[in-house]
């Protein structure tokens, strides 16, 4: 098909400024200081060029009407902005742009299965050189490391093609875990393949016309597969964020 034809989305993958249960986490408490607001004045800038019609958060579908009144609360200056990447980030880019609107397309119910703690404390018992063996290879980025870094620069890092192929691997090391027909780490990775799997059905849902150019940030784990399964619709154009990040 034509891309001219094709409505045309870009996965912006962050860091989770605000406290989650990841697998990683970053410490962002400083994100309020004046230097670190110049650093996400430059992701904002970049992303600007891309000319989103539409904003897709990490949030869970069933919040979107608690999530756009926060919003319109904002746009009439009557709301603070929290150090969380869809306030820092979305909020205001979407204000920019002129968006009536934004979009909760997460999902994130239990379907029986464990979760990835208790993955770990399994094969941490159970398997404790596979369990090594992931702690080696991938190693949590240390704080300091981070601090080095501006906004702008762990962004663009987190996008890069090889970055999103590594976290990827990830997933599928977690499903090595197990041993015979107890498949512990497989009954989390499908856990995580349904789950961007719905936000692939809610991002199509509201990228309808040729026209739209939806932008979704979520955190930078849910890249590869969110890219993967965008592309094999072939309903959309998929745009990378580092053709808008990295430098001219």
């Amino acid at each position: 098909m034509n891309n001219e034809l094709q409505a045309k989305v870009m996965i912006l993958g962050t860091f989770h400024m605000r406290y989650t249960p990841d697998l990683y986490r970053v410490d962002a408490s400083d994100v309020l200081e004046s230097h670190r607001q110049e650093e996400i004045r430059e992701v904002l800038e970049r992303i600007k060029e891309f000319k989103p019609t539409k904003i897709a958060f990490e949030v869970v579908k069933d919040e979107s009407e608690k999530l756009n009144r926060d919003y319109q609360n904002y746009l009439h200056d009557n709301f603070q902005l929290e150090v969380n990447e869809i306030h820092q980030l979305g909020f205001r880019l979407a204000e920019e742009m002129g968006h009536e609107e934004v979009y909760a397309v997460d999902w994130m119910e239990s379907v029986g299965n464990i979760g990835m703690g208790q993955v770990f404390d399994w094969a941490k018992e159970n398997q404790p050189e596979m369990y090594q063996s992931f702690k080696q290879k991938y190693p949590a980025p240390s704080s300091e490391e981070i601090k080095q870094k501006s906004i702008y620069e762990h962004i663009r890092e987190l996008n890069e093609e090889n970055h999103v192929k590594k976290d990827h691997e990830q997933y599928m090391a977690v499903a090595r875990i197990g041993e015979g027909s107890n498949y512990v780490g497989i009954d989390w990775v499908r856990w995580w393949y349904q789950r961007n799997l719905i936000i692939y059905s809610n991002l199509a849902n509201i990228t309808k016309l040729p026209q739209d150019r939806t932008l979704m940030l979520v955190g930078s784990g849910h890249v590869y597969l969110l890219n993967q399964f965008l592309r094999e619709s072939g309903m959309f154009e998929v745009v990378s964020a580092n053709d808008y990040l990295l430098p001219k």
